[in-house]
């Protein structure tokens, strides 16, 4: 009997070319550098064609020609066709494609000054030079031990490729310091602020997240069933290489909903989500992965690595499984999950079991390896599970992820970011942070510290954040990298997370000066306005700018914004054994103990506060940099107003009241390398004109000067209009003007 051909209704063909269309994944495309591996089959049968908007730049093969420096970086929309049957289907990618790095020479080289303690370890890698244009970058060094000086303070090294000599200067030993860090607690935040709207926002989506679609590739590799679950997409699609990371932030994510609001939903989806992670675990080591290895694809990724295998064949496999270990050690510490310890113990111990097998030379030039050796904050969360646990291993193998390329120069304070990826490194820094807590090893803290003023002073635009498509540019480099690809989430979280643990050890107001306005003005102006659980990847600074919310891209920085609303509630106040501090300005209260402050109003004007605190504690509220203090009231009676940084407060308050009235200050706030280009804050708003006009808009210096006039929903100056930046959503809007 014959069998009759299945005959396509055109309905299902075109569903069929929509479907494969939509599986379509061809990496990161926000900073193209390599040929792109166009595919021209679909999964269910369609062939595609690829045309290119710009062949001198993309070609219709996929082929890759980077624009030579100093033309810029492109834009190329790249339209792929399906066809079957005649029947056609289109999709449309833009591509930003990066410029050629600038050709430089070196014209100086710098000494490496090594402690002596540290000559039993492997000599630095590389020493800092001065290029031609004025810039500073790090250099491969061969040290020669027979140039040693005859009292072994010194030695020579060759530069790679030149013609320099380096000096190796030996200095004393650093005292260890003991570390006493601040603590937080569980806040929560009340009604009437951007910052609560956007949590409640994220908290709605949260409770929609679908457990087994997180665990969909997990399963799959594991060889258990996917439980009818959808594959995820994006950059965790099943053909993506870095499949699995969104999981783990998602965990974490889900973890501090816990911590912040107790509701047992989130404490169940974090349950879930742990007991199916460790079940993929043990399953990949019954077939045959080597124990406690888990992630969403094989131990390949990681055997290529070793390899120095690059981007795309690979994508970072260290970073995703960092997002792994992050979220296991959240889902202990903020959900009190005790599976979740042993999942990241069991992580712990082979990642310390494949790293202890490399030498120095090998994992320095896997770590230095662009994207494919991209790590993430491997550094802390080995530093987290020797906190927890206090095994001398995990110190150890953490110390194996130190990249010379990043400690040497910011040891010796020498800016060489210009180039390198922003978000690659700001965990590093993190990491070393974590060293120094642990061991009071100095050397660790000034490598944070340096990075951290360099950064905040000669790379931020005036929202805080940093990089223009990823990387950071040269220094104070800021009026040409005003573009659509300015200032990555994903870098702005991490400087957050810097910048409080800097603060946890050193309580000096310009941490947290930095971090309300990064917080305030670019990471809840990265949150959509919808409960989607959408973030932008960078935040458009140019004229006409417009914000691209990501939903189901799964980027990076969609990962950090599930985490971000959640994760920072507790930054508004820090403990001490003797001293609470009140660092932001949110309507919130905490209890800790004998402590319990409530803000009941925070805003431009006004902040109100009542507090519960016995005698042995002071009170110190930070004192806003956006606003002059008119007036300090406390129940009820005027007090002076000191001009310290913080306003102290000693004595038992009991249900006392505490009142700052405020005359918030028009600030300009100007690109490092051109004074004429502008950013308007008002208050601790960043201020943004609704507007779809490609140029830059001029405002006049002295009308500037009179002042704003606040109307019910906007702000108006010089008869225009302006909002602040985190609450624009769709339009069109500029941040950055001409000051004429």
């Amino acid at each position: 009997m014959e069998m009759e051909a299945t005959v396509l209704t055109t309905e299902k063909i075109e569903e069929i070319l929509l479907s494969d269309l939509a599986d379509i994944y061809l990496g990161n495309l926000g900073t193209v550098d390599t040929d792109l591996q166009l595919p021209f089959e679909g999964k269910r049968g369609s062939r595609f064609s690829w045309q290119t908007g710009e062949i001198l730049f993309i070609s219709n093969e996929g082929k890759v020609t980077r624009p030579t420096f100093g033309v810029g970086n492109r834009e190329v929309n790249l339209e792929v066709t399906a066809s079957m049957a005649g029947i056609t289907k289109q999709r449309i990618f833009t591509a930003t494609v990066l410029e050629e790095e600038q050709k430089t020479t070196i014209v100086k080289v710098y000494p490496v000054h090594v402690q002596k303690k540290d000559l039993k370890k492997s000599l630095p890698s590389v020493c800092v030079a001065k290029l031609d244009n004025g810039e500073y970058t790090t250099v491969e060094v061969a040290w020669n031990q027979q140039y040693v000086s005859k009292d072994m303070s010194s030695m020579q090294g060759q530069v790679a490729g030149g013609k320099y000599l380096v000096e190796l200067i030996v200095i004393e030993d650093f005292e260890t310091e003991p570390v006493h860090l601040l603590e937080s607690y569980a806040t929560k935040l009340l009604p009437n602020s951007p910052f609560k709207d956007a949590a409640d926002r994220m908290l709605s989506h949260l409770e929609q997240v679908d457990i087994d679609q997180l665990l969909y590739s997990f399963r799959e590799v594991a060889d258990l069933s996917t439980r009818g679950a959808k594959p995820m997409t994006g950059w965790d699609a099943p053909e993506c290489n870095l499949k699995g990371h969104t999981t783990g932030h998602y965990l974490s994510s889900l973890s501090l909903a816990a911590y912040a609001t107790k509701n047992p939903i989130y404490y169940e989806k974090v349950e879930a989500l742990v007991n199916g992670l460790r079940e993929c675990q043990l399953a990949l080591a019954d077939k045959g992965m080597h124990e406690g290895f888990i992630s969403a694809y094989s131990e390949k990724q990681f055997d290529l690595l070793e390899k120095f295998t690059t981007y795309p064949t690979i994508w970072a496999p260290y970073y995703t499984l960092d997002k792994l270990f992050q979220g296991l050690l959240d889902s202990y510490q903020y959900a009190d999950n005790e599976t979740g310890l042993s999942a990241a113990v069991a992580l712990g111990d082979w990642t310390t079991k494949r790293l202890a097998k490399l030498l120095p030379e090998q994992l320095n030039k896997m770590w230095s390896i662009y994207i494919a050796g991209e790590f993430g904050g491997m550094i802390s969360a080995l530093m987290r599970l020797y906190h927890l646990t206090h095994e001398e291993k995990y110190l150890n193998t953490a110390l194996l992820f130190e990249n010379d390329k990043l400690f040497v120069p910011m040891a010796e304070n020498f800016d060489t970011l210009d180039g390198v990826h922003a978000n690659q490194h700001i965990p590093q820094i993190l990491g070393a942070l974590d060293i120094y807590e642990e061991t009071g090893e100095k050397k660790y803290y000034e490598i944070a510290e340096n990075f951290w003023q360099i950064v905040t002073n000669h790379h931020a635009y005036s929202i805080g954040g940093v990089g223009e498509t990823e990387m950071f540019k040269g220094h104070g480099a800021i009026r040409n990298y005003i573009t659509s690809k300015s200032a990555e989430s994903c870098a702005s979280h991490n400087l957050l997370k810097l910048s409080r643990k800097l603060f946890d050890i050193h309580p000096d107001k310009a941490y947290m000066d930095y971090y309300e306005n990064v917080l305030h003005n670019h990471l809840l102006s990265a949150a959509s306005h919808s409960c989607d659980g959408g973030t932008t990847y960078f935040m458009p600074l140019e004229p006409a700018a417009h914000k691209h919310f990501d939903t189901d891209e799964n980027t990076c920085c969609h990962g950090t914004g599930l985490e971000t609303l959640l994760r920072f509630q507790k930054d508004i106040y820090a403990f001490a054994d003797d001293t609470v501090y009140v660092n932001l300005f949110y309507p919130s209260e905490v209890k800790a103990k004998d402590i319990a402050i409530r803000q009941l109003h925070a805003d431009n004007h006004r902040i109100e506060l009542v507090v519960d605190l016995p005698a042995s504690k002071t009170l110190k509220i930070r004192r806003p940099q956006w606003a002059d203090l008119l007036s300090l009231t406390v129940s009820g009676q005027v007090k002076e107003c000191s001009d310290m940084d913080y306003l102290v407060f000693t004595g038992e308050m009991v249900n006392t009241k505490i009142i700052l009235d405020l005359k918030p200050v028009v600030r300009l706030i100007a690109a490092n390398d051109d004074p004429t280009v502008c950013s308007i804050a008002y208050g601790r708003d960043i201020l943004a004109e609704i507007s779809e006009s490609n140029e830059y808009q001029q405002l006049s210096f002295e009308k500037i000067k009179k002042g704003i006039v606040e109307k019910n929903n906007y702000y108006q100056l010089d008869g225009r209009q302006f909002v602040p930046l985190n609450q624009i959503n769709e339009q069109s809007y500029h941040v950055y003007f001409q000051i004429v």
